[in-house]
């Protein structure tokens, strides 16, 4: 296809008009303001449209749209304990495509074409995101709370070998689209052993590793007492840091946390809703920024945020710093959007996307900027960040493949899949 007279965030997010973009075999294929060869080829006029990179959502549980509403009002602990662990345990893998499908419409509606996903019986509802067309990081989060525990006969070891297996018989299609991570819930839900295996592991297989860290005071004050350090240098004594690491939240760190991330290279994973839906606080982003940690962004899973609309976690990112550091710039829009886009794909291990890039893949959304609340364009990374809404995306763009146009998904069945997720849900509540 080509995109053609488009206004477009370029590699270097500087803002370029009357571009014309050229997707071919999935990548870009030229960006020139001369108008290329349009022999079968596909024109999309990009006139009054932004194109950008398209969001990488660096933490969620998707199967978990299921469970939107289910645990309200109660704080992470107890929202786990009392109504979360209770529903999961009768949740099925029929279950957990559906849930699959569901957030999928809400990610693509919302210009996410990736997530890294915690949850488990990962080939059943990555096979729903492999369906809609997009991209995941999947992993089994590790909960072990018997000292003697092994992460090799835990089932969160075996079903990170079937996702492995799943992706090797799906090659050359599947083309890097669904990806093995490992995973361990978090320090307090897990005993030593159990963790050092599971790091060996990832260090071996060169794996990306995710984690819950400092979600709560109470998680990182308690693991202060079990184990004489905080959950950031807990993990660095286990030689977690030898892999690629995403820690998601990150709302307590302490300066010698953040210090041992910046030097390590980790990627935060900043959720801003459901911090603050679960009182679980505020990350101070731009005080890490300042140290120069990898910042990213991720909207967490639906029971506790309660959507998966990356665009609406952006602006929150956005505004939350500028209101905790009394400062009304205190991280551009332009930093906002990097963390969502660019951030995101080098901490899910994809290094040749999240940039409108020759040669890249072709992952990108077009915004329609002519809208009222869009209007003036004099700003548009501001517009972008403080204005617009998911209903302003008029297309996302998987690997050169339109996903969801105006609105409606290409690859997903809308009906079907709001009809067989409520249907899902009811099941498991009368199981209860």
């Amino acid at each position: 296809m080509i995109i053609k007279d488009v206004k477009m965030l370029d590699e270097n997010f500087q803002t370029r008009e009357h571009m014309n973009v050229v997707i071919e075999d999935g990548r870009f294929l030229s960006i020139t303001r001369g108008m290329p060869d349009p022999e079968g080829r596909e024109i999309i006029d990009g006139r009054g449209k932004f194109m950008m990179p398209a969001f990488y959502n660096t933490h969620c549980h998707v199967p978990m749209t299921l469970l939107r509403g289910y645990g309200e009002g109660l704080p992470l602990q107890r929202w786990l304990n009392e109504r979360i662990f209770p529903f999961e345990a009768k949740f099925s893998p029929q279950y957990k495509y559906w849930g699959a499908k569901l957030g999928a419409l809400e990610l693509m509606k919302s210009g996410c074409v990736s997530i890294s996903d915690m949850y488990f019986d990962l080939v059943d509802y990555g096979r729903a995101l492999y369906e809609a067309g997009m991209k995941a990081n999947l992993c089994n989060g590790l909960v072990t709370f018997d000292d003697d525990a092994s992460y090799y006969k835990d089932r969160a070891y075996q079903d990170t070998l079937t996702l492995m297996q799943w992706i090797k018989d799906h090659e050359p299609e599947n083309n890097g689209r669904i990806k093995t991570d490992v995973s361990v819930h978090s320090e307090y839900a897990n005993r030593e052993k159990a963790l050092l295996e599971a790091f060996a592991f990832a260090i071996d297989e060169g794996l990306i590793i995710q984690a819950h860290i400092s979600e709560t005071k109470a998680e990182h004050e308690e693991c202060k007492v079990r184990h004489g350090m905080t959950p950031v240098a807990y993990f660095e004594k286990l030689g977690a840091f030898r892999s690629p690491l995403i820690a998601a939240h990150c709302v307590w760190l302490e300066d010698a946390d953040v210090d041992i991330m910046v030097r390590n290279g980790a990627y935060m994973s900043h959720n801003p809703s459901s911090n603050l839906k679960l009182g679980s606080g505020i990350a101070p982003v731009s005080k890490f920024r300042e140290k120069g940690m990898n910042i990213t962004i991720g909207t967490d899973g639906a029971s506790s945020n309660n959507n998966l609309n990356m665009l609406e976690e952006v602006n929150l990112a956005a505004m939350l710093c500028r209101g905790q550091s009394l400062d009304a710039n205190a991280v551009p829009a332009v930093d906002i959007i990097k963390a969502a886009t660019r951030g995101g794909a080098l901490a899910q291990g994809r290094e040749d996307c999240g940039l409108i890039k020759e040669g890249f893949r072709a992952d990108f959304i077009l915004f329609d900027l002519e809208k009222e609340h869009l209007t003036p364009d004099f700003d548009t990374l501001a517009n972008i960040v403080f204005a617009a809404q998911s209903s302003d995306i008029c297309m996302t763009v998987c690997d050169g493949e339109i996903i969801c146009k105006d609105g409606e998904a290409l690859f997903v069945d809308e009906e079907e899949t709001i009809a067989k997720a409520s249907e899902s849900f009811k099941k498991v509540l009368e199981s209860l």
